[in-house]
C-alpha cells in the first residue's frame, strides 16, 4: 500500500472499515437479540427504559483492528502490533464486564496492563509538558508513570461519559476527525489512518445508536475508543513541528499540547468533576450515580439527542478557545479553558437547580390538592343529612 498517496489510503481505511462495521454491528444486534444479551435498565442511573443489546463495541473492535491492519503505514508499523496488543486486553475485560459485570479494580488493573503495554514496549509517551504546571522535559521513569496514569484517565472519562445514546459515539467521531485531519497535516501516516479507521468503526456503530438506541458499545467500546484517542493524542503532541502546514492553525508545541487537551476537555472536566464530588462524599469515584453532566441535561426536559448535541457544541467552543488563548502562557491559557467550562457547568447547575425547584413546588402543590379533597365530606352528604332532619321534625 505504501505506493498509493497518503490520502487514498486514508480514503479506503475510512471507507472499508465503515463497511465493515455496518455490516458487523447488525450481525451482533441479531445475535445478542437471539441470545437475550441485554443491558438492563435500573433505577438508579441508567436512563434508558427498554432492554438493549450492549456489545456494539464488538462491531467497532474487529471492524477498526482489521481494517487499520492491512493500512497501516510508516513510521508506527513497528508499535502497532503493541497497540493491537494492548486494544485486545481491553476488548477481553470490555466484553466480560458487559456479559457478567467485572469490579472496577479489575477493570482498572487490566487498564493499566494496556497501558503498560503501548506506554513501555512501543515507547509512546508523554515526555515534556512544554510548560503546563511548570513541568518541561520529564525524566525518563516520571514521563512513563505520568503517561500510563494519563492513558488510564482518559480511557475511563470516554467510558464514565457513556451514559446516552449517541453521546460517546458523537465524541469519539468529533475528536478522531481532528486527530486525523492534524496527523495528516503532520505527515503522520500511520496515526491518521489510525484515525480515520477507528472515526469510521465508530460512524458505523453510531447509525445503529442514535436515540433511540438499537443498541450501546458497551465497554468493549467505549473503553477501545478512549484508549485509542489517548494514544492518539500523544502521537499528535509528538509529531507536532514548525515545519508544515498546520503551524498555520497550531503555532508550537506548547500549542499543539493545549489543543489536544481540548479535544476531549468535556468528559476530562465531568470525570474530574464527578471524581471530586464522590471523593468529598466519601463514596468511592467508581460508584455509578446520576450526576454527570448528560445527567443534568435530561433532567431539565431535554432529549438525548438534543443533550448530545449541546455537549458537542461545548467541546466544540472549548476547542475554539484553545486555538484562541494557545500562544499565552500555558497555565494560564489551560486556566481560560478551565474558566470556559466552568462558566458552562455552572449556567447548567443553576438552570437544574432552578428547574428541580419548580418541580418540587408543583408537586408539594399537588399534594396539598390532594389533601384537602381527601378531607372533604363527599359531594350529598350535607344535603342528604338535612333531608333526614326535615323528615324527623
Amino acid at each position: 500500500m505504501t505506493f498509493l498517496p497518503a490520502y487514498i489510503i486514508y480514503l479506503l481505511s475510512f471507507i472499508c472499515t465503515l463497511m465493515a462495521s455496518l455490516y458487523i454491528v447488525p450481525k451482533v444486534i441479531y445475535v445478542a437479540n437471539r441470545k437475550r444479551l441485554f443491558d438492563k435498565p435500573d433505577n438508579e442511573r441508567k436512563v434508558h427504559v427498554n432492554i438493549v443489546p450492549n456489545l456494539g463495541g464488538i462491531g467497532i473492535f474487529f471492524s477498526f483492528i482489521i481494517v487499520t491492519s492491512l493500512f497501516i503505514t510508516s513510521p508506527l508499523v513497528d508499535k502497532w502490533s503493541y497497540i493491537v496488543a494492548s486494544c485486545v486486553v481491553l476488548f477481553l475485560i470490555g466484553v466480560n464486564d458487559d456479559l457478567t459485570a467485572v469490579s472496577p479494580y479489575k477493570k482498572l488493573m487490566a487498564q493499566f496492563v494496556a497501558a503498560f503495554i503501548t506506554v513501555f514496549l512501543a515507547d509512546i509517551r508523554i515526555n515534556s509538558l512544554h510548560g503546563i504546571l511548570g513541568i518541561f522535559q520529564m525524566p525518563y521513569w516520571y514521563s512513563v508513570v505520568f503517561t500510563i496514569l494519563g492513558v488510564m484517565f482518559i480511557t475511563n472519562a470516554l467510558n464514565l461519559i457513556d451514559g446516552i445514546d449517541g453521546l460517546a459515539g458523537s465524541l469519539g467521531i468529533l475528536v478522531t476527525f481532528l486527530l486525523g485531519i492534524c496527523l495528516a497535516g503532520l505527515n503522520n501516516a500511520g496515526g491518521a489512518c489510525i484515525a480515520f479507521s477507528i472515526m469510521a468503526a465508530i460512524t458505523g456503530f453510531l447509525r445503529y445508536n442514535i436515540a433511540p438506541a438499537k443498541i450501546f458499545m458497551g465497554d468493549t467500546g467505549s473503553l477501545l475508543i478512549g484508549f485509542v484517542i489517548a494514544i492518539l493524542s500523544i502521537l499528535f503532541v509528538h509529531s507536532y513541528t514548525v515545519y508544515n502546514p498546520i503551524v498555520t492553525v497550531i503555532h508550537s508545541h506548547k500549542g499543539a499540547m493545549i489543543v489536544a487537551l481540548s479535544f476531549l476537555f468535556v468528559p476530562i472536566f465531568d470525570s474530574f468533576r464527578v471524581f471530586i464530588k464522590r471523593a468529598i462524599k466519601g463514596t468511592s469515584p467508581f460508584k455509578a450515580d446520576r450526576s454527570h453532566l448528560h445527567h443534568y441535561l435530561l433532567d431539565l426536559g431535554f432529549t438525548h439527542s438534543k443533550s448530545v448535541v449541546i455537549l458537542l457544541t461545548s467541546n466544540i467552543l472549548i476547542i475554539t478557545v484553545a486555538l484562541l488563548v494557545q500562544d499565552l502562557e500555558p497555565n494560564i491559557a489551560v486556566g481560560c479553558i478551565i474558566a470556559v467550562a466552568g462558566v458552562l457547568f455552572i449556567i447548567l447547575y443553576l438552570m437544574r437547580k432552578n428547574k428541580l425547584a419548580i418541580n418540587k413546588a408543583m408537586i408539594e402543590e399537588q399534594k396539598k390538592k390532594q389533601l384537602v379533597t381527601n378531607s372533604s365530606p363527599p359531594s350529598g352528604i350535607d344535603s342528604q343529612h338535612n333531608d333526614t332532619i326535615a323528615l324527623n321534625s
